[in-house]
C-alpha cells in the first residue's frame, strides 16, 4: 500500500486544490491544539502512555459508575464536540497569532496531515481489496467475512459491551505511539510472517494428500 507524500497527493479536478491543502485548511483553526496533542499521542515523553491510559480509564470509570443510557452518552459526546468546535478556534484566534507560527511547526502540522491521508488511503485500499476479492473469489470472500464476524460475535459474547468499547478506544489512542516507536510494525510483521509460513505449509501438504 503506497503512502501519500506531500508531493504525490491527488489533486481535486474541480477546484485544483490538492487533498493535502484542503485538509490543512479544514484543520487550520485547530493546528495549535493538534501539535501538542500529537506529541502526547506519539509518546515523546515516557510518561505520556500512562497519562493516556489513565485518562481513558478514568473516563470509562465515570461512565461505568453513572451508567448513562446510550442516547444520553451520544448526546453528551455531541455536546462536547460542539463546545470544542466552537471554543478551540475562538481561543486560538485570541491566544495565538499567525506571526508566532514557525516553519518548523508548519512542517510538523503538514506531516500530521500527510499521516491522516495515509490512513485514509490504507482504509480505501482495504475496501478495494475486499471488493476485488468479492468479485474474483466470492466463496473466499464469504468465508472470510463470515469467519471474521463469527470471531467478533464470539468475543462480544465473552466481554461486556463497555469493556469492549474501552479496549477499542484504548487501542486506537495508543496506535500513534505504537507506530512511532515501531512496535506496531514489528507485531504486524510477525503476524504476516506467521500467516505466510502457515500458507506455505498448507501448499506443501496439499500435493501429498492428493497423491495418497
Amino acid at each position: 500500500m503506497a503512502d501519500v507524500s506531500s508531493s504525490q497527493v491527488p489533486e481535486q479536478v474541480d477546484t485544483g486544490v490538492s487533498e493535502l491543502q484542503r485538509l490543512k485548511q479544514d484543520l487550520h483553526a485547530y493546528r495549535e491544539l493538534i501539535l501538542p496533542l500529537n506529541k502526547v499521542l506519539e509518546w515523546e515523553k515516557t510518561h505520556y502512555p500512562a497519562i493516556l491510559l489513565g485518562g481513558i480509564t478514568l473516563l470509562f470509570a465515570i461512565i461505568w459508575y453513572l451508567e448513562p443510557s446510550v442516547l444520553t452518552t451520544l448526546s453528551l459526546i455531541g455536546i462536547s464536540l460542539c463546545v470544542v468546535d466552537f471554543v478551540v478556534p475562538t481561543l486560538s484566534s485570541y491566544l495565538f497569532s499567525s506571526a508566532e507560527w514557525t516553519v518548523v511547526q508548519e512542517r510538523q502540522f503538514e506531516g500530521i496531515c500527510v499521516r491522516v491521508l495515509n490512513a485514509k488511503t490504507h482504509m480505501s485500499n482495504i475496501k478495494n481489496a475486499l471488493l476485488i476479492l468479492k468479485r474474483d473469489k466470492p466463496k473466499a470472500y464469504l468465508l472470510l467475512m463470515m469467519g471474521a464476524f463469527a470471531v467478533l460475535a464470539w468475543i462480544g459474547s465473552l466481554l461486556d459491551n463497555l469493556l469492549l468499547v474501552y479496549l477499542l478506544v484504548a487501542f486506537l489512542v495508543m496506535v500513534p505511539g505504537l507506530r512511532k516507536h515501531g512496535i506496531l510494525q514489528k507485531v504486524t510483521g510477525q503476524l504476516s510472517e506467521a500467516i505466510s509460513k502457515l500458507l506455505k505449509k498448507k501448499e506443501k501438504s496439499a500435493p501429498k494428500s492428493k497423491t495418497n
